[in-house]
């Protein structure tokens, strides 16, 4: 059996996905292609015929391409690698030893921006506290973002020490065999953007433990432009409103929508160049026939 199963969704990215491919060497390798017509998968078969593709016909979404990987997987550990997250020298085999020194049962390592900077990637779950000081920039203020238990943990220095999390992103994921086996995969109703930290509530609800290490990096490349992550909030938000259907008691499903508006509105005066992203938001929030 594999020691390391390397699950990569990849959709119209050929050449970041065949760089990402370049930089992992694991025992078993699966790239699961959601209807790319850039030419990836013949690029892919081409130059690797120990990969195991598998080729949907419609963009099935991050979360259900990634459950397919998963169970096709027959690695003791598993890991869930973003296409645009190109993996350091040694960093799976540091991981690998820092999740036995501790005995993690999930892990994430350091992300880093291409221009070196240290990328968010880990944080606590949402919650209405929570999500209220994000939409007000609370949890961003100096002092404050080295302290508070925020969603997205802002603060560089806090990326130093490894530590126990309730979440760690997506982009780079490794977890036991055995984690999957008892929890089941990603929520496919999420089709991009904020399904990891529904999973990974799941999965702390099991008894598992999420473990965040710096022991070891990768580069995430859409984590430093805003213009690229203004889509991903906007995922973020629409996220949050399916986890509180889910998780959360009935006044507080209510009352969420009305915290991201207010966010929403203060976003648009204050960053008028990514004001149609927060629009779509309100828009969809605000339009139950389209959720």
């Amino acid at each position: 059996m594999p020691v390391l199963s390397v699950i990569i969704v990849s959709y119209n990215t050929r050449e970041i996905t065949l760089e990402c491919l370049k930089r992992i060497r694991a025992d078993e390798i699966i790239v699961v292609d959601n209807a790319s017509s850039d030419g990836s998968v013949e690029e892919i078969k081409k130059r690797y015929k120990d990969i195991r593709i598998l080729q949907n016909k419609t963009n099935v979404g991050f979360a259900a391409a990634n459950n397919q990987g998963m169970k096709i997987a027959k690695g003791d550990k598993i890991l869930l690698l973003n296409s645009d997250c190109f993996v350091n020298t040694d960093t799976l085999d540091k991981i690998q030893d820092s999740m036995f020194k501790i005995q993690s049962d999930v892990i994430g390592c350091r992300l880093l921006n291409k221009d070196g900077s240290v990328q968010q990637s880990w944080g606590y779950f949402p919650s209405l506290r929570r999500i209220t000081l994000m939409m007000l920039f609370i949890d961003n203020l100096p002092i404050i973002r080295k302290f508070i238990d925020s969603i997205h943990v802002r603060d560089v220095a806090r990326y130093e020490k490894e530590q126990e999390v309730d979440w760690v992103t997506g982009a780079f994921v490794m977890f036991k065999r055995e984690v999957f086996e008892k929890v089941g995969g990603i929520d496919e109703k999420y089709f991009m953007y904020g399904e990891e930290m529904e999973w990974m509530y799941r999965i702390k609800q099991a008894g598992f433990k999420v473990w965040y290490s710096p022991v070891g990096s990768a580069t995430h490349l859409l984590g430093a432009s805003s213009s690229n992550r203004a889509p991903a909030v906007v995922g973020e938000m629409r996220g949050w409103i399916y986890w509180f259907s889910k998780h959360n008691p009935v006044w507080q499903q209510r009352l969420l929508p009305y915290v991201i508006l207010f966010g929403c509105l203060l976003r648009i005066v204050l960053k008028p160049k990514l004001s149609s992203f927060y629009r779509q938001a309100i828009s969809e929030i605000f339009a139950p026939t389209k959720r």
